[in-house]
C-alpha cells in the first residue's frame, strides 16, 4: 500500500507542471465551448416541445420527443468524445513518465487526440461508452453535487433519497457498476498502449487483474475517497475564509446572503477543479497498477513498451489550434456572462428571487438607486413598471399618477420626457435620495446588461398602446433576450411579443386565480398574488411547463410556505431576506456568529 502511494505520487510529480497546464488549457477551453452546446440543446429543446421550463410533470413527455432524442444522443456523444480525449491524454502522460518521458502539454493532448483517432479507425466504438462510465463512477460524488444545483434533477434527487427502497436500489446498481466495470479496468492500456481490439484488450485487463481483483478496487476506491476528503476540507477552508471576508467587509445586513451566494460558487468551483484532480489521481494509480500487474505476468523489470514513436503535431499547428480554440471558448464565455444563458435560468436553477420594483425598501421604488441596490443585494431578477411619456418615451414608474411618487397631480402620459427629468421621485421615500429622477428603460437596460436579469412589466394602457413592440425592440437592441422576461396584465400584449419574437420569455400577472390561464401558449409564466399559490396550481402549472412566479412575498413565513410549495421565483420587497430563507443554512449562520464575536 505505502509503495503503490509512493509511486502514484512519483508518476504525478515527474511531470507535473506540464499536466496542470495541459489540464487547465483544455478544461477552460471544452468546458464553456460544451457548456453552451448545450445551451443551444436546452433552448431546443424546450421549443420543440412548447415549454419554458422543464418539470418533474413534463419530463417523460420532453424526454420521449424524438427531437429531444436526436438532440441528447448529439450532446452525449460530443461530451464522450471530450471525456474520451483527456483519458487518452493521461494515459500519454503517465505512460511517458513511466518511461521518464516528460511530454508539453502540447504532445500530452496530441496524444490524446491519436489515440481517440485510433480508436475510431480500430472499429472501437464501444470504448466510448466505457470512458463514459468509467468517468460516471470516478466523478459520482461530484456529479450528486452538481446536480443539487439543477432543477428539476435537485428535487427528483431528495424525492428518490428519502425512500429507503430506493436508497438500497442504488447501492445495488452501485455494486453492479463497480462489478462489470472492475474486471475492465485495464482496458484502456490494452486499447491505446498495446493496439489491441477492445475484445482482446478487456480479455488482457481480467488476465491483469487475475487475483488482484479486490485489492485494486479498494486502492482506486481509496485514492478517491481520499481526494474528495481534500476537497471537503478544501471547501470548509475557503468557505471559513470567506465568512471572514465577510464579517470584515461586508454590510452587516448583506453578510449571510453574501456568504451563502459565495459559499454556492466556491463550491462549484471546486468541484470543477477536483473533477480534473480525481481523474489525474485515478488513471496515475491505474498506471502504477497496470505495470506492476504487467511486470509480475512477463517477469520482467518493465513492461517492453515506448511510446516516443508516435507522432505528434507539429508546434505551430498546435499553436495555430490552441488559439482558436481559446478564442472559440473565451467568445463563449462572454457571452454566457454578457446575455446570460439558459442554463443559468429557471430551467436548471433553483428558486429565483425578484426585487420588487427595485430593492423597494432600500431606495425609492422605479428608481435606478433601487436597481443598484437589487444588484448590491443579489437579487437574481428586478421587477420594473414600464409606461410611456407623452412623446413617446418608454420611462419607469408604478402609479398612472404622479402624486405618490413626486407629488404632483398629473399622469406619467400629460408629461414628455424632459419633464418626467425635472421631477423629484426621491424625497417622499427619504430626504436621502431628494433628486432621485425617473429613468428611461434604455437607461436601466444598459446599467443591467451582464449585472442583472429584468422583468419588465408592461402597464395596460390600452390595445393602441405601442409599448410591446417598444420594449421588445429595445431587448434585441441591447441584446438581452435571455437577460429580460416580459409581464403583463394585458394578454394581447403578451401574444403581439410572441407573435414578433417566440423566443422572447413572457409572464401573465393575473388577479384572481380561477381558469386554465396556464395552457395560454403565448404564456411561459404565471405571476400572481402569493396567497393564491396552492399545490394544485404549482403542480398543474409545471405539468404544462409554466412557471409560477408569486408577489409581493415580505413575510419569512410566507416565504417558507412557497419554498415548500416549490414556485419558482419569489418576488419580494426584501431581496436578502427571501436569499437567506430559501438558501439559508443553520451552520453558515452560527459561523458569521462565532466569527463576529472572537472579532469584537
Amino acid at each position: 500500500m505505502r509503495r503503490f502511494v509512493r509511486e502514484t505520487g512519483q508518476i504525478i510529480k515527474f511531470n507535473m507542471k506540464n499536466l496542470i497546464l495541459f489540464e487547465v488549457i483544455y478544461r477552460l477551453v471544452t468546458a464553456p465551448i460544451y457548456l453552451r452546446l448545450m445551451d443551444l440543446g436546452i433552448k431546443a429543446v424546450l421549443k420543440m416541445n412548447g415549454y419554458s421550463f422543464i418539470t418533474l410533470g413534463n419530463l417523460g413527455r420532453v424526454l420521449l420527443h424524438p427531437g429531444t432524442i436526436l438532440i441528447l444522443l448529439g450532446l452525449s456523444l460530443i461530451g464522450v468524445v471530450i471525456i474520451t480525449v483527456e483519458i487518452g491524454s493521461l494515459i500519454t502522460t503517465f505512460s511517458g513518465a513511466a518511461y521518464y518521458l516528460r511530454l508539453p502539454w502540447t504532445e500530452i493532448l496530441s496524444g490524446g487526440v491519436h489515440k481517440l483517432i485510433d480508436e475510431i479507425r480500430r472499429k472501437n466504438f464501444m470504448i466510448l461508452l466505457i470512458a463514459l462510465a468509467n468517468y460516471l463512477l470516478i466523478n459520482l460524488y461530484l456529479i450528486y453535487r452538481v446536480f443539487t444545483h439543477v432543477k428539476p434533477l435537485n428535487f427528483m434527487m431528495q424525492s428518490i433519497l428519502e425512500e429507503p427502497v430506493t436508497r438500497m436500489f442504488l447501492v445495488i446498481l452501485l455494486v453492479l457498476c463497480v462489478t462489470g466495470c472492475a474486471p475492465v479496468m485495464f482496458v484502456w492500456y490494452g486499447c491505446m498502449v498495446e493496439q489491441k481490439s477492445l475484445r482482446d484488450s478487456c480479455a488482457r485487463s481480467r488476465e491483469l487483474l487475475k487475483g488482484h481483483m479486490i485489492p485494486s478496487v479498494l486502492l482506486m476506491g481509496g485514492g478517491n475517497i481520499v481526494t474528495l476528503l481534500v476537497m471537503v476540507a478544501m471547501y470548509l477552508i475557503c468557505v471559513l475564509a470567506a465568512a471572514l471576508f465577510v464579517v470584515l467587509v461586508v454590510d452587516k445586513k448583506l453578510e449571510f446572503a453574501f456568504l451563502l451566494a459565495a459559499c454556492d460558487r466556491i463550491e462549484l468551483v471546486l468541484l470543477f477543479l477536483f473533477s480534473g484532480i480525481v481523474g489525474i489521481v485515478s488513471f496515475a494509480s491505474l498506471t502504477v497498477l497496470y505495470y506492476q500487474y504487467s511486470s509480475r505476468l512477463k517477469r520482467v523489470p518493465r513492461w517492453d513498451f515506448d511510446f516516443t514513436g508516435q507522432k505528434v503535431l507539429k508546434k505551430k499547428y498546435a499553436l495555430v489550434s490552441g488559439a482558436f480554440m481559446c478564442v472559440v471558448s473565451l467568445v463563449c464565455m462572454i457571452d454566457v456572462a454578457w446575455n446570460g444563458s439558459a442554463i443559468t435560468q429557471a430551467v436548471i436553477t433553483d428558486i429565483g428571487i425578484t426585487a420588487h420594483r427595485g430593492s423597494s425598501k432600500s431606495a425609492p421604488e422605479n428608481t435606478m438607486a433601487a436597481i443598484v441596490a437589487a444588484v448590491e443585494e443579489l437579487a437574481d431578477y428586478v421587477e420594473i413598471d414600464v409606461q410611456e411619456s407623452n412623446d413617446g418615451y418608454l420611462v419607469l414608474c408604478h402609479d398612472t399618477s404622479l402624486k405618490r411618487v413626486a407629488g404632483i397631480k398629473k399622469n406619467v402620459s400629460d408629461l414628455t420626457y424632459s419633464q418626467l427629468m425635472d421631477l423629484d421621485v426621491g424625497s417622499w421615500f427619504s430626504p436621502g435620495f431628494k433628486g432621485e429622477k425617473i429613468p428611461g428603460l434604455e437607461d436601466v437596460m444598459e446599467y443591467a446588461k451582464g449585472k442583472i436579469n429584468l422583468n419588465i412589466e408592461i402597464k395596460n394602457v390600452g390595445s393602441s398602446s405601442q409599448m410591446p413592440e417598444k420594449v421588445l425592440k429595445l431587448i434585441e437592441d441591447y441584446g438581452m433576450e435571455a437577460q429580460c422576461v416580459v409581464t403583463s396584465t394585458s394578454l394581447r400584449y403578451l401574444r403581439r411579443i410572441k407573435e414578433l419574437n417566440p423566443d422572447i420569455k413572457t409572464g401573465y400577472i393575473i388577479s384572481a386565480a380561477y381558469g386554465r390561464y396556464y395552457e395560454e401558449d403565448s404564456v411561459d409564466f404565471i405571476s400572481l398574488r402569493s396567497s393564491f399559490a396552492t399545490e394544485r396550481l404549482v403542480t398543474l402549472a409545471h405539468e404544462a411547463g409554466k412557471e409560477i412566479h408569486a408577489w409581493t412575498v415580505n413575510s419569512k413565513s410566507e416565504m417558507e410556505r412557497l419554498k415548500a410549495l416549490g414556485v419558482d421565483n419569489i418576488i419580494t420587497d426584501y431581496p436578502v431576506r427571501a436569499r437567506e430563507v430559501i438558501y439559508g443554512e443553520e451552520a453558515a449562520e452560527t459561523l458569521l456568529g462565532y466569527l463576529r464575536l472572537i472579532l469584537r
